[in-house]
């Protein structure tokens, strides 16, 4: 090809639009680096990011969210601050973080409750909570109580050997109600003895397996309870309703005194129990309490059936009733002693599964005409009662809250007692790859690599090298 005067001012045209090109593109793509973010997390157990129960808790917080960090002057520890709110700040870009040193602005300091530096104030709307630890955890269980607006009291009935919400024992509740108040519930023994009425400001009452008969002037509280709009968590154990059957009667429920089994050793296998009377369940019916759980074993030890009354028979308030927990098929409802071999008798009354262990229950309340002085608990505009009722209580205990989703379990339960729908789908994740685990084979193996293979193999090749060396 002649190179003329004409074509080189077609290449050096071509060249310019080239070049012209190339600076727009680049320009194009520093704008849109700016307006648009892409991030992706690829840590096993996406440990960068938040979890999923975070996410969910922040995109249902509609009230501006504030972080801020009282420390000295540090700028590695203030980028580090930074990067931990940015993984709240992809989720709500309206979170702010703001750092305060806490020797030049003390008066500050003081009237938010800092005692002294590291301790950061989580700002939710006009409410605010000190914290002394940045894990996930601590912070979303902050929001969490500061989003229920205020502390939720609930009362659990005592005085007739009732589960002891307090006590450390395996048989007590205190691994749940110590989880419960870090989420903003306030629990409290209380006995109708000493005091003849169910507080106000309570959210709902709990009963838990009582073991000893109540009094006819108790159960008639806990009737006059319902009957205003109370809300109610019975947990009954069998072996008897120790006079509560005029509160089932109210609540168009039938308690049996039997025990549920399933003698599927297979099952009892995967389970990793021995028991027949631990039966799981993954059937959690209709209801918003287990819409997230669904698929999900929950484990019952010693628990009996519950069935609706008959309509012509019950002498209840009006009531929408539905099934909340339900066994396997192959389970049944034992009538007689639990004594060695067990098998399903149907001609000595046990009844096979699947068998309903739980319900819940609601019903309309009028509204009322002027607002009381005192704190409801209802959902809906305070208007709807809500129940729950379920044939066991050891599901609760230290010895079983840690089995499989008891623990999610229970706490959706107790929060749709208290009207806090919105924390129904908030459940604490962990990262899978926290711990590493190997089998006893793979242990051994591992060991003796370690510890014969590989300094055997570095004595020998040094041997080697050293008898090479000698012999030259």
């Amino acid at each position: 090809m002649k190179m003329t005067k004409t074509v080189h001012r077609i290449l050096g045209v071509q060249n310019a639009i080239f070049y012209l090109l190339f600076l727009i593109i680049l320009g194009l793509l520093g704008f849109l680096s700016r307006e648009f973010h892409f991030q992706a997390d690829w840590t096993y157990g996406n440990r960068n990011s938040l979890t999923e129960a975070t996410r969910s808790l922040l995109e249902q917080t509609d009230q501006p969210l504030n972080f801020v960090a009282y420390i000295p002057e540090d700028a590695m520890l203030q980028e580090q601050l930074r990067k931990l709110v940015a993984k709240y700040q992809r989720v709500k870009p309206d979170i702010k973080l703001e750092f305060v040193n806490p020797d030049l602005e003390p008066v500050r300091a003081k009237q938010e409750g800092i005692q002294y530096a590291g301790q950061m104030v989580i700002h939710l709307g006009e409410r605010s909570e000190v914290i002394e630890q940045t894990t996930e955890s601590v912070i979303a269980n902050a929001i969490q109580r500061m989003s229920r607006g205020a502390e939720r009291l609930v009362v659990f009935l005592e005085g007739h050997g009732e589960r002891d919400p307090l006590a450390e024992t395996s048989n007590g509740l205190s691994q749940f109600i110590a989880s419960l108040e870090r989420s903003g519930f306030k629990v409290q023994p209380h006995n109708l003895v000493r005091t003849q009425s169910i507080p106000d400001n309570a959210r709902f009452l709990v009963i838990a397996s009582p073991q000893k008969e109540l009094l006819a002037g108790e159960v008639e509280v806990i009737k006059n309870y319902l009957e205003q709009g109370g809300n109610l968590l019975w947990l009954q154990d069998p072996g008897g309703l120790k006079g509560l059957k005029p509160l089932a009667d109210l609540l168009g429920l039938k308690i049996s005194e039997g025990t549920v089994l399933d003698a599927n050793e297979q099952l009892h296998a995967v389970l990793g129990v021995s028991h027949p009377a631990v039966v799981p369940v993954v059937d959690y019916g209709r209801s918003p309490i287990a819409e997230k759980l669904t698929g999900s074993q929950s484990l019952f030890p010693f628990s009996t059936m519950i069935e609706q009354s008959p309509v012509e028979n019950q002498q209840s308030l009006v009531w929408q009733t539905e099934e909340l927990l339900t066994t396997l098929p192959n389970s049944w409802l034992e009538s007689g002693t639990i004594d060695g071999a067990v098998t399903y008798e149907e001609d000595k009354g046990d009844v096979l599964g699947p068998i309903s262990i739980g319900f819940t229950l609601t019903r309309l309340l009028e509204q009322p005409e002027e607002s009381p002085t005192t704190e409801l608990a209802n959902a809906k505009q305070e208007r709807q009662q809500r129940v729950v009722v379920i044939g066991d209580s050891d599901f609760l205990i230290n010895s079983f809250i840690g089995q499989g989703v008891n623990l999610e379990l229970a706490t959706h339960i107790f929060n749709w007692l208290s009207a806090d729908d919105k924390l129904l789908a908030i459940q604490t994740n962990r990262a899978p790859d926290t711990q590493f685990m190997l089998s006893e084979t793979s242990s051994f193996i591992l060991a003796s690599f370690f510890l014969i293979v590989l300094p055997l193999s570095l004595i020998s090749l040094g041997a080697l090298i050293w008898f090479r060396r000698r012999s030259r």
